[in-house]
């Protein structure tokens, strides 16, 4: 288990992401932690993606997009990406002193989900095609999940544990939760519990997802042994839209889609 018990959670500050320039309220679409103190936050709504400083609480610098973006993932170093369906593009951002595009990916469909994995990039589209890229944009390899599922829906997630890579795949459609290997083939399919309203997955290791539902409820999937645990039952974090963990805080964090990044301490 992740947790080897029933966890308490502390409400911190929450993290402002609202920054001078904005001409409209902030809506959070995605987030990913580059350190334990930086923060990457797309706003769909300012059409720009922010680098927050964690421990000051504001927001670092801001970069200008020329489409709204949907999904941002940490890359190796000081490195992200993001992703802007209306365009077909990923942009890969340099965060290390000042938010930059350091390259372009066109790729041929509306893309949505986003996540890097050993050099490659995996992409989730419309419909259940999944791609694995290579970091240029060259396309690796891809498959169909064989299932419609919704883009509003569908959450993507890596974990790589000694030499062995699962991706994991929200199917809030079909009310289950997909692995699938390096190769972009499905290994195990885990049914959400009848009383989940299944929306964020996040693998945090050891076989483990932490796994947020439309309710506020906070799940964990032990994926060895298909075990559904409520975490907390006596309080409900709200809606957890995309989530990160950082391990050297113990801090659990999710966007709140609207103003700012909510944060919960975990004992």
């Amino acid at each position: 288990m992740f947790f080897k018990r029933t966890p308490q959670f502390h409400p911190l500050p929450d993290i402002a992401v609202r920054a001078a320039i904005d001409n409209n309220d902030p809506y959070l679409t995605s987030m990913a932690l580059l350190t334990s103190d930086r923060l990457v936050v797309g706003d769909h709504e300012n059409q720009s993606v922010k680098l927050v400083d964690i421990v000051q609480n504001e927001v670092l610098q801001q970069l200008e997009l020329d489409s709204q973006p949907w999904r941002v993932c940490s890359l190796p170093g000081t490195r992200a990406a993001v992703t802007l369906p209306l365009n077909n593009t990923i942009l890969i951002l340099d965060c290390a002193k000042q938010l930059s595009i350091v390259n372009r990916i066109t790729v041929r469909e509306e893309l949505q989900e986003l996540a890097y994995s050993n050099g490659h990039l995996i992409v989730l589209y419309d419909f259940g095609k999944i791609e694995k890229l290579h970091m240029n944009g060259g396309v690796v390899r891809q498959n169909h999940l064989g299932t419609y599922i919704s883009y509003y829906y569908q959450h993507l997630s890596v974990t790589t544990e000694g030499n062995v890579t699962s991706i994991y795949v929200s199917d809030f459609d079909n009310s289950r939760i997909l692995r699938l290997d390096e190769n972009l083939q499905e290994q195990q399919v885990y049914p959400v519990p009848d009383s989940a309203e299944l929306w964020c997955v996040l693998a945090v290791g050891d076989g483990q997802l932490l796994v947020s539902d439309l309710s506020g409820r906070l799940w964990q999937l032990d994926s060895t042994m298909g075990r559904w645990t409520h975490l907390n039952q006596e309080k409900r974090i709200g809606f957890a839209y995309p989530m990160a963990f950082c391990h050297e805080r113990n801090v659990l964090y999710y966007c709140s889609v609207i103003d700012a990044v909510k944060r919960y301490a975990i004992s």
